[in-house]
């Protein structure tokens, strides 16, 4: 995706022709009252999807889209962001007790999910920077950033909330490979006042020239780094009572993947992790014999979630007319046809830019190849998705954690495109992003009410309810794993076959 002037001009002038048809199309609509009230997207709507899919669909060099992504544009408006880095937590492996290094934790949680060789996994931990955000209040939405120091940006955002606010460990998208905080502050700021707290957001490493598990090795890192910071640190030890994990489209993945891997060091006895010369309690008690042990975060909310990378499910290809994304090919290789450049393709070649073909259905990639003992002990789970390419996965992964007893809300958008969340033109937007916030707020003093029905809203407001058991119906268990295997086969047979050239 080129977002420079010439790379938007590359991708819409062919369009122009479509895009005109549906500008009229929908203004047409605005006078059939029949047909506009049938129709499943409003005009706004209607007219940004058409614009913003060449856009989205257009392969470009992944150095030269980093680079465009990663531009800081500056901070401004009605926000307070703090830069800082956490250091490099110490290498430490285990004598056999309950207490491991922070690598050797991920290490085991791979090999504990997945029965690929794990061989030929490459990875450290190292240092992560990260962005303390929130709300400011009383300021222009052009307003200057304050000229004061890091800590004191901290200072002015904590006199803005309470002691017993949520504070979001933020994971942005970008399919693993683009985008950054910097990106996400428009998403942060204002998630952070409607929940009324914070957002720590990451800057976790990207692929293809990190590959898994990297992103999750980092946010793992930010994880600890909340529950005991390391000296110098801005914030106070924040208890795992008061972190909502959150993200959009693949930071939503490593954000439900990142839960999985905390409950999966529970299963494995893990209930101590060595990091900055501490020994960090995960197991949300106190030590007291009696005391049962809570869910390793309060809570996981999760927008537009990609949960399964091998993009096996029907709606990558029945709701193409509604998203920005385009579908995948359904022949040859399955990523986008990027041209070459320093970073792409890889040395060997691979099929997915974010991992080797053989691990693209390992639970910690796609979290909906997880089973559903894995998610036992969950805290509750917001989930918030359009008719958009991953609709399916969302489903499954909502039915999943239900079925393993996890309070799941699900809150369906018809018509709406992939993280409209995040922009916000109209009401839905705004609606999603304020109940997004409300689950964040409710959650943390324990407010979300079990709940037995997702809700499907429509452009005029009307909800459809749909029992949670019953998403996704035509897709059982079996069913979604057999297609991820047949995903995989098809994408490890790929890349044998790309590395023989």
């Amino acid at each position: 995706m080129d977002v420079s002037p010439v790379g938007l001009a590359r991708a819409l002038i062919p369009q122009i022709p479509a895009i005109v048809t549906t500008v009229v199309l929908a203004f047409l609509r605005l006078f059939n009252r029949k047909q506009n009230d049938q129709w499943p997207q409003d005009f706004f709507t209607a007219i940004i999807v058409a614009v913003m899919r060449p856009i989205m669909s257009t392969p470009a060099s992944l150095a030269k889209s980093q680079a465009q992504w990663l531009t800081d544009f500056g901070i401004w408006g009605p926000m307070w962001i703090s830069k800082t880095t956490i250091p490099r937590a110490e290498s430490h492996l285990s004598d056999g007790s309950s207490v491991v290094g922070v690598q050797e934790a991920v290490f085991r949680a791979i090999g504990h999910l997945g029965h690929e060789e794990l061989h030929g996994l490459d990875f450290d931990v190292a240092d992560v920077e990260v962005e303390w955000t929130g709300h400011r209040a009383g300021v222009s939405p052009i307003a200057l950033r304050p000229n004061l120091s890091e800590k004191e940006q901290y200072n002015k955002m904590m006199q803005e909330t309470s002691g017993e606010c949520p504070t979001i460990l933020y994971l942005h998208g970008g399919a693993f490979c683009l985008m950054d905080p910097a990106t996400h502050r428009f998403t942060c700021a204002p998630l952070a006042k409607s929940c009324g707290g914070r957002c720590l957001s990451v800057r976790f490493r990207l692929s293809p020239q990190y590959t898994f598990p990297s992103a999750l090795l980092d946010a793992f890192v930010a994880y600890l780094y909340l529950l005991s910071p390391p000296p110098g640190s801005f914030h106070q030890p924040v208890s795992s009572s008061r972190i909502v994990i959150s993200g959009d489209s693949s930071g939503a993945g490593l954000g439900s993947a990142l839960l999985l891997l905390l409950l999966t060091l529970r299963e494995l006895n893990i209930t101590h992790i060595r990091f900055h010369g501490k020994d960090v309690d995960i197991t949300g008690t106190t030590g007291s014999a009696s005391e049962t042990a809570t869910p390793p975060v309060a809570g996981l909310a999760i927008i537009s979630p990609y949960v399964d990378v091998s993009r096996s499910l029907p709606s990558v290809y029945r709701n193409a007319g509604w998203d920005i994304i385009a579908p995948p090919p359904k022949e040859g290789p399955p990523c986008p046809n990027f041209p070459a450049d320093a970073i792409w393709p890889t040395k060997p070649p691979r099929v997915e830019t974010y991992c080797e073909a053989r691990f693209v259905t390992h639970p910690l990639i796609s979290t909906i190849a997880a089973q559903r003992s894995h998610w036992k002990g969950a805290p509750p789970v917001y989930i918030s998705v359009g008719w958009e390419l991953l609709q399916d996965e969302a489903e499954v992964l909502a039915r999943r954690l239900y079925d393993a007893g996890a309070t799941v809300i699900f809150d369906g958008y018809k018509g709406m495109p992939h993280c409209f969340q995040m922009m916000r033109w109209n009401w839905q937007g705004r609606q999603s992003m304020q109940n997004w916030g409300d689950f964040c707020r409710n959650v943390v003093s324990g407010h979300v009410k079990k709940q037995h029905v997702a809700r499907w809203t429509d452009k005029h407001g009307a909800v459809t309810e749909v029992g949670l058991q019953e998403l996704a119906s035509g897709l059982g268990d079996s069913d979604v794993y057999e297609r991820l295997q047949k995903k995989k086969e098809r994408r490890v047979k790929l890349e044998i076959n790309m590395r023989r050239l």
